[in-house]
């Protein structure tokens, strides 16, 4: 039988098949860490304008002032009630069972926890607007071959600010907390209620710059909760105001607290062409836990000389426009 005619294998063609394959893998590994490279920019282009975008960490930075400006409060949770049920016993009724005591450590437990939430806040937001700029400069300074040799890194550190911004969004909300003993003592034959203390927070007040203003011997004041659009405010606001820049003692001593139950008041009694402080806050309660910031305003009243009224009405509003 006759073998059909085959090449014969040489140690030179061997050695040329063995080339050719190198290069082709070669070329493979190229186009593979060119794809590569351009995933990794493309993801920076994706997060720069999407999870840490300009916009994003605007709204990260106001949501953290508006935490900074709230008050934050002990609210009671009824644990023997079915959701939704009302019970004869009001919050305040309870509060006053709670063991003094112990409702003061929690109150102290709670004003730790909202500096340290505020605190992390902060911190975790700094993180991410070095973060931000970091990948902004790496977008703008690398080209493909640094891409190349940097990608795995880059993706390491798009992946940890992802995980800061992620922890940042969980702590918006305030945290539970807990108590290891039970916060009513025994009261005899009478059922404990089981309750827990949960902290809750409140939007802050600010004023209404556009429609307050003062005339020759007044003030008129408005403010609001922001987010709030009810005209019952359901609770009652502390309005302080002084003379600014007195020149006697007399002047020194004045000074004046109004306690209001809606969003305006009336300020009388003031003297003429003269700069005055007011500021805003809650009436503070006993479940307050933390609130130290305050809205304020200063006016000038109107000038009482003859012909000079509507000229000082301008120059308060120059003064200060808002």
């Amino acid at each position: 039988m006759s073998m059909p005619n085959a090449e014969p294998i040489t140690p030179y063609r061997s050695m040329r098949t063995r080339s050719v394959g190198q290069k082709g893998d070669h070329k493979i590994e190229e186009a593979d860490r060119l794809k590569a490279s351009m995933d990794v920019g493309y993801l920076l282009q994706r997060v720069l304008s999407s999870d840490l975008a300009p916009s994003v960490m605007h709204s990260n930075r106001m949501r953290l002032e508006t935490l900074r400006r709230c008050s934050y409060y002990l609210e009671v949770i009824r644990l023997d009630l079915p959701l939704g049920e009302h019970t004869y016993l009001s919050n305040s009724t309870i509060l006053h069972l709670i063991d003094p005591w112990k409702l003061q450590r929690m109150k102290k437990l709670a004003n730790s926890q909202v500096k340290i939430q505020l605190s992390l806040l902060e911190e975790l937001h700094e993180q991410l607007l070095k973060g931000r700029q970091r990948l902004d400069s790496l977008l703008e300074c690398c080209d493909l071959p640094m891409l190349m040799v940097e990608g795995e890194s880059i993706r390491e550190r798009v992946t940890e600010l992802l995980l800061t911004k992620a922890d940042f969004d969980a702590m918006l909300l305030p945290g539970r907390l807990h108590s290891k003993h039970q916060l009513i003592s025994d009261m005899g034959s009478a059922k404990v209620p089981q309750v827990r203390l949960a902290l809750v927070l409140k939007m802050p007040v600010h004023f209404d710059k556009e429609r307050s203003f003062a005339t020759g011997s007044s003030a008129s004041l408005h403010w609001h909760v922001a987010g709030s659009e009810t005209a019952d405010p359901r609770e009652q606001f502390e309005l302080r105001y002084k003379l600014m820049q007195p020149t006697c003692v007399v002047e020194g001593a004045e000074v004046g607290v109004l306690t209001c139950a809606a969003y305006s008041a009336q300020v009388e009694g003031l003297r003429s062409d003269r700069c005055y402080e007011f500021s805003i806050k809650r009436v503070d309660s006993c479940c307050l836990v933390y609130g130290l910031w305050n809205d304020s305003i200063i006016l000038r009243t109107i000038s009482t000389s003859i012909g000079g009224g509507n000229e000082n009405y301008d120059k308060r509003r120059r003064l200060f426009p808002w």
